[in-house]
């Protein structure tokens, strides 16, 4: 082989283990932005039942 074939092959390996990687690190942005709205989400209403808090009505 010559040096072009030898340096086409090292970028395109190049390539695909860079594009591996930002696809990995966006992914991981991604599912950790989820996480997060989940939880925001969700706090209002535990803290809600650790108080006692609820909709329903005082019956005494």
């Amino acid at each position: 082989m010559n040096h072009y074939e030898n340096s086409k092959k090292a970028r395109r390996v190049a390539s695909v283990t860079y594009l591996i990687i930002m696809a990995v690190i966006l992914g991981g942005t991604f599912l950790s932005n989820e996480q997060k709205e989940l939880a925001k989400k969700q706090s209002p209403q535990s803290i809600e039942r650790a108080n006692g808090f609820s909709n329903t009505p005082i019956q005494n």
